[in-house]
């Protein structure tokens, strides 16, 4: 039974190549490939990135990561500027001399983030080995 939902959850992962804010900016019709198909972003979103972005690199779509060896309900969302931007639109404080690259967020914050950015953020499921 372990071993049929570890499969299950293993394929719940996407392949994906993420693309800078300013690649998708320059794009007619924004979009990344994700498990081979077109996946469109809207630009709304972009728009609203550029604004919460300290710079054009950042990477797209941001991974919010659910991982099984964190508390239920926890997403992790790493990289500096990934970290700001998803900061930014929970109006966290962020000190501006840290160099934080790791935000934990929770489900009432994922709700807040997913209604911005629902088409420019992307859920990435990491779980542990299997237990037999």
């Amino acid at each position: 039974m372990d071993r049929e939902i570890y499969r299950f959850l293993s394929t719940l992962n996407v392949n994906f190549r993420r693309k800078t804010l300013r690649e998708l900016l320059e794009e007619e019709k924004p979009h990344v490939i994700i498990n081979g198909r077109r996946h469109r972003i809207k630009k709304r979103e972009l728009n609203l990135l550029r604004e919460l972005s300290d710079t054009l690199d950042l990477k797209i779509p941001i991974v919010l990561e659910v991982d099984a060896s964190l508390e239920s309900g926890t997403v992790r969302i790493s990289g500096r500027e990934e970290v700001k931007v998803i900061s930014r639109i929970l109006g966290r404080e962020l000190n501006p001399f840290s160099e934080e690259d790791t935000l934990y967020i929770y489900k009432p914050e994922l709700r807040i983030v997913r209604r911005h950015l629902p088409t420019t953020t992307i859920y990435l499921f990491k779980i542990g080995p299997v237990i037999e």
